[in-house]
């Protein structure tokens, strides 16, 4: 076996139904028995999770120090644990990270990659089928949508909002084929940004979901970013209107 691919236990259908492809429980008992001596390259899937497979890392490191550059894309989950990327994607817990730190490319678009973990949010009920749900391709793209704007933009624009809130005004989903849990990249491409006098910031991108050259979904969002006080306050005075039309009504 020249070629390993290893995923998360969530997808273990995947991995029993596709040769080469070994779940993180399955690869950790494949390097302890010595057979990745064998191994030139090693691919993480979706749903590995750098705190479930970091002791087997160690032992490669310790017993196999050649097969560590073999692991071809060992520096995208150790973004996971990045405490600077949970900010910019604006999620509590680390296991609800699902991409690495957008960077820009020469063709002015944004690239990251689809880095899903096991115990994600999203993952947490079950994992229908071999493929990645659609939304949490949604997600991924609401990540990057975040990360981009507060990595790349707003700085730059002058808001420096201690706390910020994005909202959605348009969200449009297009699923072009199945998405498995291999290697996938995150392209996103700014259509329009506007920035108004009371320093609110708009933004319409279109993001783009490719794995193996192909593209696999595109999810385009129209959204603005405010400052959570003006937010908040708006959001407690609809909130009490609502409140207040309900009960007349009932």
């Amino acid at each position: 076996m020249e070629k390993l691919i290893v995923v998360g236990e969530k997808f273990t259908e995947f991995a029993e139904r596709n040769e080469n492809v070994l779940t993180v429980h399955e690869f950790e008992h494949f390097v302890w028995s010595g057979e990745i001596a064998n191994v030139k390259k090693i691919i993480f899937g979706q749903g590995v999770q750098l705190d479930d497979i970091a002791r087997t890392i160690h032992t490669i490191h310790q017993n196999y120090p050649n097969k560590i550059q073999g692991i071809i894309n060992l520096n995208d989950i150790y973004y996971q644990n990045n405490k600077e990327l949970q900010k910019l994607v604006h999620k509590r817990k680390k296991e609800n990270i699902l991409i690495t730190s957008p960077e820009k490319q020469d063709n002015g678009n944004y690239k990251s990659k689809l880095i899903l973990q096991d115990s994600s949010e999203l993952l947490c009920d079950h994992q229908t089928g071999q493929h990645i749900q659609g939304m949490i391709l949604i997600e991924a793209a609401r990540q990057a949508m975040i990360a981009t704007t507060e990595k790349y933009f707003l700085r730059d624009a002058g808001i420096n909002m201690e706390e910020k809130y994005f909202t959605l005004t348009s969200l449009n989903v297009s699923f072009l084929s199945f998405v498995f849990p291999l290697p996938v990249t995150v392209s996103l491409k700014v259509l329009s940004q506007k920035i108004t006098k009371y320093g609110k910031f708009t933004g319409e991108y279109s993001i783009t979901f490719e794995q193996n050259k192909i593209k696999t979904a595109e999810i385009n969002f129209i959204f603005s970013v405010y400052d959570f006080n003006y937010i908040t306050q708006k959001e407690g005075s609809q909130a009490s209107m609502c409140h207040h039309h309900y009960l007349e009504s009932i």
